[in-house]
């Protein structure tokens, strides 16, 4: 009678031992399932965010730069020919703006596109084909000022005073003036600011990196041949 009771106090203590256990064993099944569903989470946090600055550098890298010059103007020159002679010419300019510098100064590459006139004339006196005679000639790392007082809706550029090779002839032109014309785009309305911070006498050094963000160098236009 005693050893029955004996046994059934053991199987209950078994049972309630073996209970605790399985408890256990389903309570850490359920905190390791709760514990990688939380990891999952969050790596899918960090991926997105890690995707979003992905994202967000590929955006700025593929931001389209711009090439940016000043409008086209016809000038006087005089073309120095190999015979001695002087010639007036007009040619059209351009400055295509390069780099914006921290003293307020510009860098540039002056382009000068010649009439048939005047390369008609380079080829009589230089005795050579017309075809071998360039359209356009390029005077490059140029350093170029804003006018004093300069600001939009016209914003004045001083050339200082330059001599272009052409064969056997020189192209001469005295200082000039070339213009950027305000517009809505963005690198104009940065010009436009700088121009009005200069006269302002404040801080425009954030105006000046923001330009040279966006510029980009055209292809090199130098010495461009006629075609034939």
């Amino acid at each position: 009678m005693r050893s029955d009771l004996t046994s059934q106090l053991r199987r209950k203590q078994l049972s309630k031992h073996y209970r605790r256990i399985i408890n256990r064993a389903l309570h850490c099944e359920m905190n390791c399932k709760f514990a990688s569903k939380l990891l999952l989470f969050a790596c899918l946090i960090g991926w997105s965010g890690m995707d979003a600055d992905v994202r967000s550098q590929t955006a700025e890298q593929a931001k389209p730069q711009v090439v940016f010059a000043s409008a086209p103007k016809l000038i006087a020159a005089t073309l120095k020919l190999a015979d001695g002679s002087n010639s007036a010419v007009r040619v059209q300019a351009t400055l295509n703006i390069v780099k914006a510098n921290e003293d307020d100064s510009l860098t540039g590459t002056l382009v000068y596109r010649l009439a048939d006139e005047s390369r008609q004339k380079i080829s009589q006196t230089a005795k050579r084909n017309l075809a071998e005679i360039p359209i356009s000639i390029t005077q490059k790392d140029l350093t170029v000022n804003f006018r004093h007082g300069t600001s939009c809706p016209l914003i004045r550029l001083q050339i200082p005073e330059n001599d272009a090779e052409i064969g056997n002839a020189k192209l001469h032109v005295d200082s000039v003036t070339l213009d950027i014309h305000e517009a809505p785009d963005q690198i104009n309305q940065l010009f436009c600011s700088w121009t009005r911070q200069i006269n302002a006498k404040r801080q425009r050094l954030g105006i000046i990196a923001a330009i040279n963000r966006l510029i980009t160098v055209e292809e090199d236009v130098e010495n461009k041949p006629a075609k034939p």
